[in-house]
This record gives structure tokens, sequence and C-alpha cells, in this order.
């Protein structure tokens, strides 16, 4: 029986990230992403579990990055992507970790429909990489997160950012697309071959709000990723010392909410409510 959350765009993504399974690392490794992951981590830290046995699960996990991390720090984790192709590039790094490797669990579902994944079990969900813009359904991948989280759980998840996108409809010049996107919040994956185009849902950090406050969850916090513009800048990285210094920019700006509205990508930090 076909999945009623499941609609043609999530086939489409799903075709896509299993083609770029075998080279997705390879795309990520420059100095930028390098000082991006940084920033990531120290948002993430502060919110791990103190119980060293709580659960954990990276939703969306694409190669592991986020959930190896988790598995390292010495919480059991479960590997969840819908791509087969990205799960079996998770399998070898998590074999590599030896003894550590008995804590990981791979998954492939949807986010937005994880049967596989029994209620009230994680202390901890990590979404990175943009999975509540690439998944069919960003509303139900929500209400799928709080039903897998015990009671005062921490989801931490990232999207694309509303705001930072319309400078691209200005540049094609069409005002009928800039009304319909700010309309919608609807963008597109443009690729090569057109089976594997999908859909994106874009949010500003209010309507990433309250989609999780609308969904059982009480929100911490919404930052934004990168308020310094450096990957557009990559020069600045290249200067002795620059990805710490910028870190802790990075780090002081995000103390300022607004300053979420300039990036690319938005991260929220969301309890599941008691």
């Amino acid at each position: 029986m076909a999945d009623k959350n499941r609609g043609p765009g999530s086939d489409a993504s799903r075709r896509y990230h299993d083609r770029v399974a075998r080279q997705y690392d390879s795309i990520y490794e420059d100095p930028y992403w390098v000082f991006h992951d940084d920033l990531t981590w120290r948002m993430i830290k502060p919110f791990l579990p103190r119980n060293a046995n709580a659960a954990c699960a990276d939703l969306g996990c694409g190669t592991g990055k986020w959930g190896l991390k988790l598995l390292k720090s010495g919480f059991p984790t479960t590997f969840l992507d819908n791509s087969a192709a990205m799960i079996e590039q998770v399998r070898p790094k998590l074999e590599a970790m030896g003894n550590r490797a008995s804590k990981g669990t791979l998954v492939v579902s949807d986010i937005v429909s994880m049967p596989e994944l029994a209620s009230d079990t994680f202390e901890l969900l990590v979404a990175m990489g943009d999975p509540l813009s690439i998944c069919s359904d960003p509303k139900s991948a929500v209400r799928e997160m709080a039903r897998v989280l015990k009671a005062g759980g921490i989801t931490i998840a990232t999207a694309d950012n509303k705001l930072a996108a319309i400078d691209h409809y200005v540049e094609r010049g069409s005002i009928d697309a800039l009304e319909d996107f700010v309309k919608s919040g609807k963008t597109n994956w443009l690729t090569a071959d057109e089976r594997e185009r999908f859909e994106l849902f874009t949010f500003t950090p209010a309507s990433l709000r309250r989609l999780f406050e609308s969904n059982g969850f009480e929100v911490i916090e919404v930052a934004g990723k990168t308020v310094i513009p450096a990957r557009q800048n990559r020069k600045l990285l290249q200067q002795e010392g620059a990805a710490d210094r910028l870190l802790r920019l990075e780090m002081e700006l995000a103390k300022d909410p607004a300053s979420a509205g300039r990036c690319a990508h938005l991260q929220i930090v969301a309890r599941k409510q008691k």
C-alpha cells in the first residue's frame, strides 16, 4: 500500500539523493563547510542529553555526519534516511567504530512517516541538512518528531530561509514568480534530470516557530547559519586563525534573534511539551 504522505516530490528527492550518495561527502569538503559544521556542532552541544544512555536519532541523516558525532559522544543513535543509498554510505563508517557500532541502528524511512520508530523513545533528535524543507509534508514530519520524542525531549532541525530566497526571484525579474513565492513559500530543487526535481518548503523564523508550537513543542530558540557570508567570501577563511575568530563572531551575532533573517538556513531548537 502506498504511503499517503509520500508523493512524487518525495520520490524525486529520494532518486536525487540515491544518485549523489557516493560523492555526497566530497561535495562538502572545503574550508567553508568545515567552518559551518564546527558552528553547527557548537550550537548542538549545549542540548546534548546528560544521560549517556539517552536514545538519540539523526533524521534525514544523509551519510551520517551528525549521528556519528552523537555515537562518538556515547549515545545510542538511530540513523534514518529515505535514501537507501545514503544509509549504505553510513554502514561502513559505523562498522569502523568497532564496539560503538553496536549502539547504532540504521533505518530506511521518510521523516513524514516513521512507523519503524516507537513512540516516546528518544531524548534528542537532530535533523540537519534541511530535511524539513526537502520532505513532502513538514507538518507531518514535525508531528512525527513529537510522537517519537519522550516528553521534555529536544529536536534540533534546520530549514531553508524564505527571506534569503527572495533575492533569487528578484534577480529573475518576474514579479509574478516573486508574488507566488512570497505567498506559498515553495520553490524547487532543480537538476538536469526532471525526474529528480522536487519541491522545497521555505520558512521565515516566525513561521518555523509556529510550525513547532502548533504541533506540541515549546520553542527554545531559532537561529540562523551563517550570519557572516563566509560562503560568498571564502577568502576570509584563508587568514590565519580566521575560523576560530569567525566562529566567535557567529555565536555572538546569534544571540540577537533578528540576525537569523539574513541567513540562508534556519536552525530551531524545540522541546516536546510534557
